[in-house]
Order: structure tokens, then sequence, then C-alpha cells
């Protein structure tokens, strides 16, 4: 029998790709990385030019020491390229006073000792009048948050990785991954790739590749928009942090990011009921439309009354979207040979830095030292 052809495959070089391929190469491990489009592309969900980092994580206590770990490796990660992909800009989470996505980040970080500040609304018009709120709301601010450049990052991982010797094959696209525990393959036309171990981080895309994996996660459609003030300067990262805002329920759930590098303030939904459309990523997201404008024109009137209603540029992305609303990282006992990383329902990009760890702790050694048993991509088996 010949010996594989290399080390560990991976297949997709988006946000989690892109940093366990860099994390491979730079343990010297004889990798290969395969994209079907080029490194930075609008095709998935690691576009747009900005992502929220945050700390205090409401969606639980035990994403914390990720998030800490994922701020490090995000500075690693800047310091290496040479390009600055992350602004700390402070973040709110503004709610509803006593409701449970107030109460959430606040749990998460007396859990893990973190500092954290809460603002009445006579305090958040002092100090953030860009937000219009009524006397029933309170603000939950962290220093610790900020926003992350996408598109360089993704690019930048890439690139350090094949500095490193890492391969990469761009506009690619794989048709077949067949599970082995010793000699998984990965097949790309009428070639055969053998490796050691394979890393699945295709996105939405993993509902072809990894059916099994995916069975119970749906892909769907957000859009998010930019929108310009006459006042520009209350909005840059100094003046606007980063904000997540929502109903008393959380199902009604919003986003903003400051301006970032000249670009106007960005605004999206991230959870809204009846949003969810279904998108055959083959095709990809449907381009926004004037229901999505009128939509964001909506929020931005009645929340952030300093921005001019109407959206410069609207944009598309995929979501993949577990029952849970958490991630999918590790193996399965049916997938021998794949690390499967997916499902990261709107939420992952902070996290990719330490999921790229992760992933390369799992593909060299079968385990990692980080907890991530509550991310098993086996937990949904059992549920009918």
């Amino acid at each position: 029998m010949s010996s594989p052809d290399v080390d560990v495959v991976i297949v997709g070089l988006g946000a989690m790709g892109s940093n366990t391929l860099m994390q491979l190469a730079r343990r010297e491990v004889k990798v290969l990385g395969i994209e079907q489009f080029e490194p930075g592309h609008s095709r998935g969900a690691s576009h747009g030019g900005s992502r929220i980092i945050r700390t205090a994580y409401a969606e639980g206590a035990k994403y914390v020491p990720l998030a800490q770990r994922a701020w490090q490796l995000w500075t690693e990660l800047e310091n290496l390229s040479g390009e600055r992909l992350l602004d700390k800009t402070g973040g709110l989470v503004i709610a509803p006073t006593g409701s449970a996505p107030l109460l959430a980040p606040i749990a998460s970080a007396n859990a893990h000792h973190l500092p954290y500040e809460l603002f009445d609304p006579h305090q958040m018009r002092q100090r953030y009048p860009q937000h219009q709120l009524d006397d029933e709301t309170t603000a939950f601010y962290e220093e610790d948050a900020g926003l992350l450049r996408p598109e360089k990052a993704v690019c930048a991982a890439i690139r350090i990785a094949e500095h490193l010797g890492a391969k990469v094959l761009t506009r690619t696209e794989v048709t077949e991954i067949i599970p082995d525990a010793k000699r998984p393959r990965v097949r790309i036309g009428h070639e055969e790739i053998v490796a050691k171990h394979v890393v699945v981080a295709a996105g939405a895309w993993l509902t072809k590749l990894a059916p099994t994996a995916m069975s119970r996660v749906e892909v769907v459609r957000r859009v998010f928009g930019w929108f310009e003030s006459d006042d520009a300067a209350a909005y840059t990262a100094e003046r606007f942090p980063v904000f997540i805002r929502t109903d008393a329920t959380g199902s009604y759930n919003w986003y903003g990011i400051p301006s970032v590098d000249g670009s106007p303030v960005k605004v999206a939904v991230h959870n809204w009921p009846s949003l969810d459309e279904p998108v055959d990523p083959a095709v990809g997201a449907r381009q926004p439309d004037d229901h999505d404008a009128e939509l964001l024109a909506d929020i931005v009137t009645r929340t952030l009354p300093g921005l001019r209603p109407q959206p410069v540029k609207l944009q598309s992305c995929m979501y993949s979207l577990t029952p849970d609303h958490h991630f999918l990282v590790g193996g399965r006992a049916d997938l021998p040979g794949l690390t499967v990383l997916g499902g990261f329902s709107g939420h992952g990009f902070k996290f990719a830095t330490v999921i790229g760890e992760i992933a390369a702790d799992l593909a060299m050694w079968d385990k990692t030292r980080w907890e991530v048993d509550f991310l098993s991509p086996e937990r949904f088996d059992k549920i009918d």
C-alpha cells in the first residue's frame, strides 16, 4: 500500500479552514488546503468587511475560554501578517431590563470574573447618544470586544501557511470525501488524494460533502447593510462600540459595527422570526431586495436615528444553523479519519483562530486541551 500523499487535507479555506491550514503549517505538518473559489470570496460566510468579536459570551460561559484564546491568536495573526485585522472598540448588549438576553452576558462574565459595566437609559444617553432607547432598557458593556476584518484575515492566514510550506489549490472543487480511519481520501475531478486525516471546513457545502454530520443543519440567507450619517465622526470605532440589540425574548436580534476604514456603519439582522429563507449553496444566497432594505431601514429609523435610513449598500451571506445554534467541531464514529467544522450559526467567525488550533490538534492527535465536547457533531443523533 502506497504512503499517503499528504498528512492532512483541508477542504474549504474560509475562516476555519484557513486558520487550520496555518496552524498545521506552523507545526511543520505536510498539509494541503483546497478551496473551490478564491480566498476571501463572498460566496459563503467569511465576508462583509467586518465581524464582531466579544468575550462575555451570551451564548454560554463555556465559550469564554475559547474567546479569550481566540483574542490571543488574532493578535498573533495580526503581528505575523503585518496587517491590521483587529480593532478593540468595546461592545454593548442592549436589551430590556431584566430580560434573558441581558442576564446571559452578565452570567457569562461573572462565571469567568470578567469586568463589565451596566448602563441605565440615562447613562446610555450620556455616553452613547447614537442609540435611541426607552426607559425599560439596559446596556451591558464590556471592554474586551471589537471588530475583525474577515476577508483580510482569511487571506493573511493562507498567505502565512503557504510561506511555511503548505500547499493550496484554489478554484478546485472537491466532489467527494471518502472516510477511512487510516487513509481518508478526497476526490477532485478524476484525481484522488490520500491523506492521514481530512478536515472538512466547507461551510454550507458540508451538507453535500459530509451529509450525516449536517443532517440537522439548515442553511439560510441573511442580509447586512451599510448606512451613512451626517455626523460620520460619531460612528467611528473610538465613539461607537460594536453592539448587539435584542427584544426580551431574544427572538428579534440585530447588531451593528462602527465605521471601518472609512466605510459607513454596518447594521444586520441576526435572528428574526419568519426570516429564515433556505439556500442551496450551489446557487448561493439570493441578492438583497427592497424588502431587505425596508427591514433594515426600519431598524435604523427606530434605534439609530442619526443614520440616514436608506442603505448605501446591501450584501447577502449564508448562515449554517444548528438546532441549538452551537457549532459542530470534532469527529463522528461514522466518518472515520475526518474532523468536521461547521454549523457556525452566524456567530462563529470570531472563534476561527482557536477553532483552527483545535482542528490542528484533532488532526494530529485526535484530542485537544480545549473543552469542546458541547460542540460534538454527534450530539443531535438521538434527537427524533
